[in-house]
């Protein structure tokens, strides 16, 4: 009712990695009647920061999940977080899970700021991951890459990011800005800098 009173969508939500082991269908129902697309897990519990076998069982866990989702409608995704980028035993984490989830149950939501705060190449990851990832997170990055900023400010060349995406107008995007002093100037700049890209 109060999306319906206010005009607006929700397309998307994060929810705790946890959610799809209890209740599951439910939780699949609930989003189905608000209308949205994607259920995303930010990130994977604490313990796979630590396990490339943990990484391992919730990819099973995803799959699992997934298939449910998909009866709904809806998919199921993961999120990255700047700590991603960091190998354990050799491997990055979120490789890890995209080799080991079904591309037809399982999707990835891609948070640009969040792999450039880590240290990775988001434009090199899509480019080898191009067919999994079906949502994103927009963020820049200063110089030093220890926090985000407006769009246009940062040093990551947001334009050319998008304009190599497949399919942009199906896929979601999320502009997140974490660390602004003034939330609403930024979301005007960054709603201007979006409005105005050309390619």
């Amino acid at each position: 009712a109060s999306l319906k009173a206010t005009g607006l969508k929700a397309p998307s939500a994060h929810m705790a990695p946890e959610t799809i082991l209890t209740e599951w269908e439910r939780r699949c129902a609930e989003a189905k009647d608000l209308g949205m697309t994607y259920l995303t897990a930010p990130s994977l519990p604490a313990e796979a920061n630590k396990s490339i076998d943990v990484v391992k069982l919730w990819a099973t866990r995803f799959n699992n999940a997934g298939e449910v989702a998909r009866r709904y409608g809806l998919w199921l995704a993961l999120h990255n977080e700047p700590n991603h980028e960091k190998p354990i035993m050799g491997q990055k984490p979120m490789e890890v899970f995209l080799a080991e989830t079904d591309p037809k149950l399982v999707r990835f939501q891609l948070d640009v700021g969040n792999m450039l705060m880590g240290g990775g190449d988001p434009m090199a990851f899509l480019q080898r991951y191009r067919e999994r990832c079906w949502s994103f997170h927009l963020k820049n990055v200063v110089a030093d890459r220890t926090k985000d900023t407006e769009l246009a400010k940062g040093t990551f060349d947001v334009r050319a990011f998008l304009a190599a995406v497949p399919q942009l107008d199906k896929k979601p995007c999320f502009v997140e800005q974490e660390g602004s002093g003034d939330e609403l100037a930024s979301a005007r700049e960054n709603f201007a800098y979006l409005r105005g890209l050309r390619w």
